[in-house]
């Protein structure tokens, strides 16, 4: 019905084997020699964490509870991002359900910088100075900020997207699979609502497959009902526009 709503025909079905192999994008990544090559959902194999490491590539891994933090330090990753259940988009869990792995900023950050030795991170619900002073208090050496800037108008996220993230809307988010078969936090919208009946949704990432076809459209047309947007708890704390304005302010805090 959502495509009939938007005047769309049914995309072609996905084939099977996915469009890009971890693998090949990290060898692609090695090839290009970044500074930093950030990674979710695991740890690398110990191939791709010496080759990075060959060639002076830092690391940095995802964590949503202390094992994986565990996890991702015993596998030679450089750096650990303590992910909070407030942030926005996907839930990077992978040693268990990210159901099960729903720890707040407070309390990761701590338990993670205690038990690593190496930098942690903090990601989730961060996005002013003084949510930077309280991730450094707790033991973090670095903070992660997604939602304040994605907001900017230098982030490539669609314009729509962006003013709904400064409306009173941004508020209400909620963790869901409805919009791409994985754990995570965007707008509640109509989207959420009308999938979140169904009994199961389709896995990841065959359900994101299924929308994502109908966003451009949607996009087009002004309906943010129908297109996942991903965004933290901490939107109502959001005052730049620009990521010009925005990173002294947070930096203020240091």
């Amino acid at each position: 019905p959502y495509y009939r709503e938007l005047g769309l025909e049914h995309p072609p079905e996905p084939v099977c084997k996915p469009v890009y192999d971890f693998e090949e994008q990290a060898q692609a990544v090695i090839e290009a020699r970044p500074a930093v090559f950030s990674f979710v959902f695991g740890v690398p194999s110990p191939e791709i964490v010496k080759a990075c490491k060959q060639r002076g590539i830092v690391t940095l891994g995802a964590a949503t509870t202390l094992a994986e933090a565990l996890a991702l330090e015993q596998g030679g990753v450089d750096m650990i991002v303590a992910s909070g259940f407030e942030a926005g988009g996907h839930r990077p869990s992978f040693l268990e359900p990210a159901e099960a792995s729903l720890h707040g900023t407070l309390a990761l950050v701590p338990q993670a910088a205690s038990a690593v030795r190496v930098p942690v991170i903090a990601a989730g619900g961060i996005a002013d100075a003084r949510g930077v002073a309280a991730a450094l208090h707790l033991g973090a050496q670095a903070v992660q900020v997604g939602t304040a800037f994605l907001a900017c108008e230098e982030s490539g996220a669609p314009e729509l997207h962006k003013k709904l993230l400064f409306e009173p809307a941004a508020a209400r988010t909620v963790l869901t699979r409805a919009f791409t078969g994985r754990l995570a936090r965007g707008i509640r919208n109509r989207l959420h609502d009308e999938l979140t009946g169904f009994a199961e949704v389709l896995p990841y990432p065959a359900q994101g497959w299924a929308l994502g076809a109908l966003r451009d459209a949607a996009l087009a047309q002004g309906n943010a009902g129908l297109v996942p947007l991903w965004c933290g708890q901490s939107a109502r704390l959001l005052r730049h526009r620009r990521a010009a304005e925005l990173l002294p302010a947070l930096v203020s805090a240091l």
